[in-house]
């Protein structure tokens, strides 16, 4: 892997640093602000292709790439310098709470520009669904994991904001662990309709529920009840009737 803190990757750390507009007092000012987080290397390597560069993910708001700080791999998220938002202080607030609830990559530093976070290893939710080393009760667990942290942010009234595109915001480790990703999008001003989301993923359309289709033997419209029923009294008897759609 490429560290681009050394000197001849130093262009390919301009670009990654004030993407997608350079500007020499920006790159300037965040490799001050990137070396108070005391961060050793930053990795080219990903699956997302930048320029030349690889990258693990890149979004409205920021770029994630692999960093190493003590001597260990960790995700760092790099504010674009054409985000809708001036800093990342407000997804660190939203991301700290979920994490006080085990939910996501667990947050070890911040800046105005950065977030530093837990490098979470495993397999975009489709690929691990439909790979044929995946059980069908695996599965079916995995599915359960996941609508039960979104009822937990549910009652954090913590409404991520991007759930009803679980391939793009769920990672599971080969052992099977979901961990929501990326909340760049989250609000505590909303109604929070996590729970509502996935169940459109895992019950009635997309590519996570082609994968559990033939695993979830019920009806479309008692499927369509609970989840109306969930949504106008989200409490927990609600939400049970949900999981019990999951025949385990």
């Amino acid at each position: 892997m490429e560290n681009l803190l050394d000197s001849e990757n130093r262009e390919s750390l301009k670009f990654l640093l004030t993407y997608p507009l350079f500007d020499e007092n920006t790159y300037d000012s965040r490799m001050k602000e990137l070396l108070t987080l005391d961060i050793n290397s930053v990795f080219s390597f990903g699956k997302v292709q930048l320029h030349r560069i690889c990258i693990l993910g890149k979004g409205s708001v920021g770029l994630v790439t692999l960093v190493k700080y003590r001597k260990k791999y960790f995700v760092l998220k790099i504010r674009r310098t054409d985000a809708n938002r001036a800093n990342m202080y407000d997804e660190v607030v939203y991301q700290s709470a979920a994490n006080c609830m085990g939910i996501g990559p667990f947050l070890v530093n911040f800046s105005e520009n950065f977030i530093l976070m837990e490098f979470v290893r495993g397999f975009n939710i489709v690929d691990w669904y439909g790979s044929k080393k995946t059980a069908n009760d695996r599965i079916l667990t995995c599915a359960a994991s996941i609508l039960q942290q979104c009822y937990v942010l549910d009652c954090l009234k913590l409404d991520h904001g991007q759930l009803s595109r679980l391939d793009r915001h769920i990672i599971v480790s080969e052992e099977g662990k979901p961990t929501i990703l990326d909340f760049e999008s989250s609000s505590t001003g909303r109604r929070a309709s996590n729970v509502t989301s996935v169940c459109q993923s895992i019950f009635l359309h997309g590519p996570i529920f082609s994968k559990l289709k033939g695993s979830i033997d019920k009806d479309r419209e008692l499927i369509m009840k609970c989840i109306r029923d969930y949504k106008r009294d989200m409490n927990y008897e609600k939400f049970e009737k949900i999981l019990s759609l999951l025949i385990f």
